[in-house]
């Protein structure tokens, strides 16, 4: 029993370790020896613990991607349609959301997922998950009057492109966090056609704090 336990707490300790080894210092360079140090254990225990470090990647890649399944989970799903667009766009462009993982982590993931069949598997069902909640939302939001756009998907594709381009680049583009994030839900308003009742519930800061707001 004992035993377990401390499997318990350390592998956390170790899966912490492993991560601000990769946001510091690539994972390339993100060690065995590396993450041994940081996590204050012997390299030993880290096998011991993870049989090896392609196993750990995929435990630390699940956590990564469970906190981003947990994200998604609470984006609004109740209010007037247009109401919730609103909050739907300030939650994926709030602070929660784009401090939820360090870029350079999720920069590394992206590039294992190239080469790994299991770990595109794994982010493939995740982005799956994500657009068929914004496909279901903006399909509702066509079918109230609050936006106007032709072909959903090809809108939701639009629009994550818009999301994801727009955090894992946030830092090239200059400017306050909040002037980048109006520009942005001005940006996805436009992409989706909002109507102008819409647009002057964002113009008078509907939503702006997010699901905090709902």
């Amino acid at each position: 029993m004992r035993k377990r336990q401390n499997a318990q707490e350390r592998k956390p300790v170790i899966l912490d370790a492993f991560y601000a080894a990769i946001r510091e210092e690539g994972i390339e360079n993100a060690s065995v020896a590396k993450v041994a140090a940081r996590a204050g254990i012997h390299p030993s225990l880290v096998i011991h613990y993870f049989g090896t470090k392609e196993k750990m990647l995929m435990e630390l890649v699940d956590q990564v991607l469970e906190t981003y399944g947990a994200l998604i989970g609470s984006l609004p799903r109740d209010g007037a349609p247009g109401e919730r667009l609103l909050r739907i766009l300030a939650t994926i462009w709030g602070p929660s959301w784009y401090g939820a993982v360090a870029p350079s982590v999720v920069y590394s993931f992206l590039a294992i997922a190239r080469r790994n069949q299991e770990v595109a598997r794994r982010v493939d069902h995740l982005y799956g998950k994500y657009r068929r909640f914004l496909e279901k939302e903006v399909a509702a939001a066509a079918a109230a009057g609050v936006v106007s756009v032709r072909d959903v998907p090809a809108s939701v594709s639009a629009l994550l492109s818009l999301s994801e381009g727009s955090h894992y680049f946030r830092h090239h583009f200059g400017g306050s966090e909040e002037a980048h994030r109006q520009a942005m839900m001005r940006a996805a308003l436009i992409i989706l056609g909002a109507s102008p009742e819409v647009m002057v519930l964002y113009e008078g800061g509907f939503g702006s704090g997010g699901v905090e707001s709902s």
